[in-house]
């Protein structure tokens, strides 16, 4: 029997994906992406798959090839666009016989492939790239694909290792496209942080909420918050791995607040600025030591670590759809986009 997949769950949502940047792929500049010509891209990439156990070899064998032996027998593979989340039905993803040539890339979020195992099913998202300052709007324009390259620089991964390496070498031949992993500094780590702070602090008429909203809003979309530090230290012990920090949900709008009144170099980030000093003063650790890392930060949103991995929950919506939670991580994922497309954030230490 299938993998049962949720009905409304966006494919974005409550998964913890792999972070990897794509080079633009070539497709040719008379082919047009849409379900009929991406389902060619299916049945390939099924025969790949389906070859490899006919032969008794795979690509790729490691440790976690037992992960893939217990998923059972390999059922189908689908590679769809993506649509807007408006617009998303759990049809688009199963209906493998749905081939609609009237459904274009300009009005869709990018390309969904699923591989549908026995007992499990993996997913790869490819998003494409958005155009500059245009980062908060829902639906956006395609880029210009003139020259024959479609750019989707951003890949979520949701593979174990055998198949992860297939279809990155996949994507590297057929589209003659690199694929990489995507690293994240400390600092991308934590602005990103204090800028979904900040975006689920602004009302809907654009103005900021008042103290008792804000910390409502804090508290029910931003929840417990932990932050994972690490150290850099080439001649330190080995037994000093890293320091979990949590923090209460009630806590975190007085960080914040205090924050705001604690002056620091490195622009406006009143958590970091808060945490920063508490740490200092109780714990005798400079944060803003250069050997001192945040590798994570976990949170009832979103899940980040800088060693290229991402999780984000669901949204809360209101009734006309739409929140300040739903449009902080549109930010979220843009500026993701942005990163791997080569983005000012890229040169970041960090982020190759």
């Amino acid at each position: 029997m299938a993998p049962e997949i949720p009905n409304q769950q966006y494919p974005l949502y409550n998964t913890t994906f792999s972070l990897y940047r794509v080079s633009p792929l070539y497709t040719g500049s008379d082919f047009s992406l849409n379900n009929a010509t991406l389902s060619q891209y299916a049945r390939q990439f099924r025969d790949i798959l389906a070859g490899e156990v006919l032969r008794g070899v795979r690509v790729g064998l490691g440790p976690d090839d037992n992960v893939l032996a217990r998923a059972g027998a390999l059922q189908t593979v689908t590679w769809k666009l993506l649509p807007e989340e408006e617009a998303w039905a759990a049809e688009e993803e199963t209906d493998s016989g749905n081939e609609d040539t009237t459904i274009s890339l300009a009005i869709n979020r990018g390309m969904l492939v699923t591989v549908t195992y026995e007992k499990m099913a993996y997913r790869a998202v490819l998003l494409r790239a958005r155009r500059e300052g245009n980062f908060d709007e829902t639906v956006d324009s395609a880029r210009e694909d003139d020259d024959g390259f479609k750019h989707f620089p951003l890949l979520l991964l949701k593979m174990p290792g055998p198949l992860r390496e297939t279809f990155a070498d996949y994507l590297s031949t057929t589209f003659d496209s690199r694929v990489s992993p995507l690293r994240l500094s400390s600092t991308y780590l934590t602005d990103t942080f204090e800028k979904y702070l900040a975006d689920i602090s602004i009302g809907e008429d654009g103005e900021a909420l008042d103290v008792v909203e804000r910390s409502r809003s804090l508290r029910t979309v931003i929840k417990e918050t932990a932050v994972y530090l690490g150290f850099d230290l080439p001649d330190g012990s080995s037994s000093l791995k890293g320091i979990d920090i949590q923090i209460a949900r009630e806590d975190l709008p007085r960080i914040i607040t205090k924050g705001k009144q604690v002056v620091r170099t490195g622009g406006d980030n009143p958590f970091l600025n808060a945490l920063t000093t508490y740490i200092k003063a109780h714990l005798a650790l400079n944060m803003a030591d250069e050997r001192v890392k945040i590798i994570r930060i976990a949170c009832g949103a979103f899940v980040l670590g800088g060693e290229g991995r991402v999780k984000i929950t669901q949204p809360l919506s209101n009734a006309g759809g739409d929140s300040p939670q739903s449009r902080a991580t549109r930010r979220l994922l843009n500026d993701l986009i942005s990163v791997a497309s080569g983005g000012v954030l890229s040169r970041d230490e960090g982020i190759p």
